[in-house]
């Protein structure tokens, strides 16, 4: 103990005691606001939290229901350029009906009815979109034309003759033209 120290008296302890208590009490209040605002705070994310649970669920099934959409659109566009495709080449398969139907009768008009019939589809085709590669007489390119054969010609890389020819639709390549390509001739035949 500190010399110069008086001891407490009753009095003192009970001030120093109720000053405590008020601190207590003070510091409990601060503690019991702070609690209230944390606790409105936490209520307010809770809220946020629910608030934003619903858009992420509502985003979700709209673009669920986006998504199933288009894959029904597809289908259908699918679907009805089929359909468009069918419709299209169904006259070439009247116009060969007719003409077995007719086959006993006249055999010359079958060569003529099957030419018609070519030009039918040939059209039809065209009216789709379809055309034929490049073909005999033109430069090789290897992105329209497969080279099957190689025979002699004046000049190299040029389709002699088209064994089968090639489509494309737009831009796309149906099918390659089966071709034999030139190949120039040797002059001398030196050793």
């Amino acid at each position: 103990m500190d010399k110069d120290r008086k001891p407490e008296t009753a009095e003192d302890v009970e001030a120093r005691l109720e000053a405590e208590e008020r601190e207590v009490a003070l510091e409990a209040d601060r503690v019991a606001v702070e609690l209230e605002r944390a606790e409105g705070e936490l209520a307010q994310a809770r809220k946020e939290i629910e608030t934003l649970k619903d858009k992420y669920m509502r985003l979700l099934a709209d673009f669920d229901n986006y998504r199933k959409r288009m894959q029904a659109e597809v289908e259908a566009a699918r679907r009805d350029g089929e359909v468009r495709a069918i419709r299209a080449i169904l006259p070439v398969l009247d116009d060969l009906e007719r003409a077995l139907e007719h086959a006993g009768a006249d055999p010359g008009a079958v060569a003529e009815g099957v030419r018609a019939v070519h030009q039918g589809f040939e059209r039809i085709l065209s009216g789709l979109g379809v055309e034929p590669v490049p073909g005999a007489g033109e430069p090789f390119d290897p992105s329209f034309h497969e080279a099957v054969g190689v025979v002699e010609g004046e000049e190299d890389e040029k389709v002699a003759e088209v064994y089968q020819k090639g489509y494309r639709y737009g831009e796309q390549l149906i099918r390659p033209a089966r071709v034999a390509v030139t190949k120039k001739k040797e002059v001398g035949g030196g050793k």
